[in-house]
């Protein structure tokens, strides 16, 4: 896209600034014999040779209004000049800035910054995410209720009692009564939720549940394990909710996971530093954060083929380009390095996420 494109922003801010004189506005502007307002160096023009800060200075309403359009559509160009390169000739951006082309573009920090947002941000819209933490739903007679987990707990322990005694209970009964033990001794572990007397901290729970869960807890040696895989599964969207949250305060982690193993698919070519492959993560990040928003978006309009073609197709097409243009390389260098970096993707991928479980829950 053409540099004219930030002509409007310009047009229309310097029709704001000429309205306000015409009508006498007062623009206060600072002595230049004093130097720079801003760092005291002197003046030799109409930027500061130091800090680059203009040598006039507005104080007006009408200024700050201009600096709001200039700073949309100085924006928006630099969007607009970025995005399209980022999905489709992605290693034509990621070359040029690292060779120093970079007043057209977003950087690639602050994009992959706003494009993190913007992907968690598209998720918990098209999520029909409902209900707050410490609720749950008590589905009972047909009917679903959210309730805390007091109420819920409370609820569950009358249906419990109305059931006949154990050794009369069908074998129906008896297994709608697991179900509600096991469900009452997850919520017996929820904040705002007092325990009996006596209990301790040691739950009530099926007996083979119980059972299951402690070796699993012994296995992993983390004590708590067994309320914690309880809850969950008795709390999902709390749950999804807390690793929502979790993957997107630790996103950034995903550049130095990624960082190594870039390093060694260019080991021999010593050209390449670490800022180059820390530059080619955060723009690969950022369009795959694109893409991920774009699915979600698709998946609200029952676009399910779509979806799917996208999601096996996109990601090893983009990588491939973006290879093949940062490092100028021939194609089958670009195809294997494409392969090996898909492959490390996924296992890189995996145990962020299960880091991000595990930290969240």
């Amino acid at each position: 896209m053409s540099d004219g494109l930030e002509v409007p922003g310009e047009v229309l801010a310097a029709a704001v600034l000429a309205q306000a004189a015409s009508e006498g506005g007062r623009q206060d502007v600072h002595d230049a014999a004093h130097g720079c307002a801003n760092c005291g160096a002197a003046l030799r023009g109409r930027f500061c040779a130091q800090c680059g800060q203009a040598a006039h200075v507005h104080r007006s309403l009408l200024h700050m209004f201009e600096e709001l359009l200039h700073g949309i559509f100085h924006f928006e160009t630099k969007a607009w000049r970025t995005l399209p390169l980022l999905m489709f000739r992605p290693g034509r951006i990621t070359r040029e800035y690292i060779d120093g082309k970079r007043v057209r573009y977003v950087g690639p920090l602050p994009l992959f910054l706003f494009m993190m947002f913007a992907m968690f941000m598209t998720f918990s819209l098209t999520s029909g995410h409902e209900g707050s933490a410490g609720a749950v739903k008590i589905s009972q007679d047909g009917k679903t209720e959210n309730l805390t987990a007091a109420q819920a707990l409370e609820r569950l322990q009358a249906e419990l009692k109305a059931l006949p005694p154990e050794a009369a209970r069908s074998p129906t009964q008896a297994e709608r009564a697991e179900e509600l033990e096991t469900q009452i001794s997850a919520l017996k572990w929820m904040p705002g939720v007092a325990k009996d007397e006596g209990e301790g901290e040691k739950p009530v729970s099926a007996a083979k549940i119980h059972e299951q869960l402690t070796k699993l807890s012994s296995s992993l040696a983390t004590p708590g394990i067994e309320q914690k895989i309880l809850h969950a599964a008795n709390n999902k969207e709390l749950a999804l909710y807390k690793i929502k949250n979790g993957a997107a305060k630790f996103a950034i982690l995903l550049v130095p996971i990624t960082l190594p193993f870039l390093w060694l698919l260019f080991a021999l070519r010593r050209r390449y530093k670490m800022f180059d492959h820390a530059v080619f993560s955060f723009y690969s990040l950022s369009a795959m954060a694109l893409l991920m928003s774009v699915l979600a978006i698709l998946g609200t309009w029952k676009l399910g083929g779509a979806v799917g073609l996208l999601a096996i197709v996109a990601p090893p097409l983009h990588m491939y380009k973006q290879l093949r243009g940062t490092y100028e390389l021939s194609r089958f260098a670009a195809l294997w390095r494409t392969a090996a970096l898909l492959f490390y993707a996924l296992i890189a991928l995996l145990a962020y996420f299960i880091f991000v479980v595990v930290v969240s829950m």
